[in-house]
C-alpha cells in the first residue's frame, strides 16, 4: 500500500513537474490587468506593437508567430527568466500569453547558454516558424519581459499593414555560417556582437578614369553579423570626393556604425587611373584610290589617351600589299598597283597598352583610254604635218570621251622638208593629273620626193656672122661665107 502510495505521488509530481515546464499557472491568470501598456500581435504582418495606457504606439517588434498562434484577448499570468521549449530546447525572456502559449525569444541549444542559440531559427524572424509561441528578438522579449507586468493586456489578431502604426521593423539575419551563435540583439554586456566593429574593405583602390562611381560602392561595410551595412540596419557616412575626370589620388572617409552602435572609421586613398587602350581617330577605309597616286596616309588621323592626352605624334603607321611592305615616307604613300593595301595604325599609351586598327585602301586602275590611230605613218617630203590628226581617241578610266588638244600633249618634231624618220612621243592625262596618264609612241617617216625630168632639146643652127677682115696693104677685104 505505501508503495501504491508512493507511485501514484511520483506521477503527481511528475505531472506537476511538466506542467509547469509547460508554463501553465491556473494560480497566476487571474491576476489583475496591468493598464501601463498593451500588447497586439498581428499575424497577417508579423508585427507585434505595444501602446501605452493613453492608447498611443510607442514599439514596434518583429515576431514569428504560427498558424497554431490563437486569437483573442489574454493576459500576461507569468514569466520565466529561461524555460524550457518543445524538443529540449530553452529560451529567454519569457512572457505567457496562455496555456502552452509564449512571448520568448530564439531557443537555444542548452540551457541558461547565450551562445547556443540556434543561427537557423534566429535567421526566420518575421516568418510563421514557431509552434503557435510568439517569438522575437532577445531585445524585444527582454522588453516585454522588463516592462509589461503580469496582467499585462495581450490582443492576437489577423490583419493587415494598416493595423501597424509604426511599421514593422527590419531585420537582418546572420550570415557568418556560423551553427550556433549569440542573439546579435541580446543587450548583455559580455554578448560579442556589441564589442566587435563593423568591417570596411575596399572593393578597388583604383578607379578607371570617366567611370561613374559611387563612393559606398567603392567599399563593403559589414557588421559583425555577416551584413552589409545599409541604412535599415545601420549608418554609413562618407566625406570626400573623388573627380574621375582628373588622374591622380583621392582621400575618402568611411564611418560605418552598426545597430548596436558599434562604429569603425577609415580613410582609404583612391587613385583615378586611365588603364584603357589609346583611342584611334580618323582612319578610315578608303574604296577608290588611284593607282599611281601619292597619299599622306596620316593626314587627318590622330591618337589620343582616353584620359585625353594627345599621342598623336606617337602614332606609328606601316603598308602591306599582298603581305609584302610598302614604304612609307613620313606618312606618304605611293599606291603603285592596282588591288587592295592594308594601312596599319599603332600608338602607345603612357600606361603601356597598345591601340592598332587597320584599315584597307582599294586602289584602282584610274589612267585615261588613249589610242593612236596607228603606230607608224609615212608622209611626203614637204608635206604638212598635224601631230593631233593621229590621235584615235583620249576618254576617262570609264569612258567618258575627252577633248583631244585639252587632254593630250606631245613632244618631238618632224621636218618634213628633210626625209627622214622622226618620233613624236604622246602623252594623255585627265585634269593634268599625273596618275591619269597614258603614253603612246607614232613613228613618223618623211620620204624624200624626186625631182621632176625634162625631155633633150634639138641644137639650133645659127647662120655665121659675116666676118670682114681688113688687108694688110691697105686694102679693104671682104669675105662672104664658104669662101676660102
Amino acid at each position: 500500500m505505501k508503495k501504491v502510495i508512493k507511485k501514484s505521488m511520483a506521477m503527481i509530481m511528475a505531472v506537476v513537474v511538466l506542467i509547469g515546464m509547460a508554463g501553465v499557472n491556473p494560480v497566476q491568470t487571474q491576476a489583475a490587468e496591468s493598464t501601463n501598456y498593451t500588447i497586439k500581435v498581428n499575424l497577417g504582418t508579423n508585427c507585434t506593437t505595444i501602446y501605452n495606457k493613453n492608447g498611443k504606439a510607442v514599439k514596434a517588434m518583429i515576431c514569428s508567430p504560427s498558424t497554431e498562434t490563437p486569437t483573442g484577448t489574454f493576459y500576461i499570468p507569468e514569466k520565466y527568466r529561461w524555460h524550457e521549449m518543445i524538443g529540449n530546447c530553452y529560451a529567454q525572456y519569457c512572457s505567457r500569453i496562455t496555456t502552452g502559449i509564449l512571448f520568448h525569444s530564439v531557443w537555444y541549444y542548452t540551457n541558461g547558454d547565450k551562445s547556443s542559440m540556434s543561427v537557423a531559427a534566429y535567421n526566420v524572424m518575421g516568418q510563421k516558424a514557431s509552434h503557435g509561441c510568439v517569438r522575437l528578438l532577445c531585445k524585444d522579449a527582454k522588453w516585454i519581459y522588463d516592462h509589461c507586468a503580469v496582467g499585462t493586456k495581450i490582443v492576437i489578431f489577423r490583419g493587415d499593414s494598416s493595423d501597424d502604426p509604426l511599421g514593422r521593423p527590419s531585420f537582418t539575419p546572420i550570415k557568418t555560417g556560423a551553427f550556433t551563435s549569440w542573439d546579435p540583439t541580446d543587450p548583455d554586456p559580455a554578448n560579442p556582437y556589441r564589442k566587435a566593429k563593423p568591417t570596411i574593405t575596399v572593393n578597388s583602390k583604383t578607379i578607371e578614369y570617366g567611370t561613374k562611381v559611387k563612393l559606398k560602392e567603392l567599399v563593403t561595410v559589414m557588421d559583425s553579423t555577416g551584413n552589409e551595412i545599409t541604412s535599415k540596419n545601420g549608418k554609413v557616412k562618407i566625406s570626400g570626393k573623388i573627380n574621375t575626370k582628373k588622374l591622380g589620388k583621392y582621400k575618402v572617409k568611411y564611418t560605418a556604425t552598426d545597430q548596436n552602435g558599434n562604429k569603425r572609421i577609415k580613410t582609404v586613398t583612391f587613385r583615378v587611373v586611365d588603364t584603357k587602350k589609346p583611342v584611334i581617330i580618323g582612319a578610315k577605309a578608303k574604296k577608290n584610290v588611284a593607282m599611281g597616286n601619292s597619299l599622306n596616309v596620316k593626314s587627318g588621323v590622330t591618337a589620343k589617351a582616353v584620359s585625353g592626352k594627345n599621342l598623336t605624334s606617337k602614332l606609328k603607321v606601316s603598308v602591306t600589299y599582298k603581305n609584302k611592305k610598302v614604304k612609307v615616307s613620313k606618312g606618304m604613300v605611293t599606291f603603285a598597283k592596282k588591288g587592295t593595301y592594308k594601312i596599319t595604325y599603332k600608338v602607345k599609351g603612357a600606361n603601356k597598352k597598345v591601340r592598332t586598327k587597320t584599315v584597307k585602301y582599294k586602289v584602282t586602275d584610274q589612267r585615261v583610254q588613249f589610242a593612236l590611230k596607228s603606230k607608224t605613218v609615212t608622209i611626203k617630203q614637204g608635206s604638212t604635218f598635224d601631230a593631233y590628226s593621229y590621235v584615235n581617241y583620249v576618254k576617262t578610266y570609264k569612258g567618258v570621251s575627252l577633248k583631244i588638244k585639252n587632254n593630250v600633249t606631245y613632244s618631238g618634231k618632224v621636218d618634213t622638208s628633210k626625209p627622214g624618220t622622226y618620233t613624236i612621243q604622246y602623252t594623255a592625262q585627265n585634269k593634268k593629273k599625273a596618275y591619269t596618264a597614258r603614253t603612246a609612241t607614232l613613228t613618223v617617216v618623211v620620204e624624200a620626193v624626186e625631182p621632176p625630168t625634162t625631155a633633150p632639146q634639138e641644137p639650133t643652127t645659127t647662120p655665121p656672122e659675116p666676118v670682114t677682115e681688113t688687108p694688110t696693104t691697105g686694102e679693104s677685104e671682104t669675105k662672104t661665107p664658104g669662101e676660102a
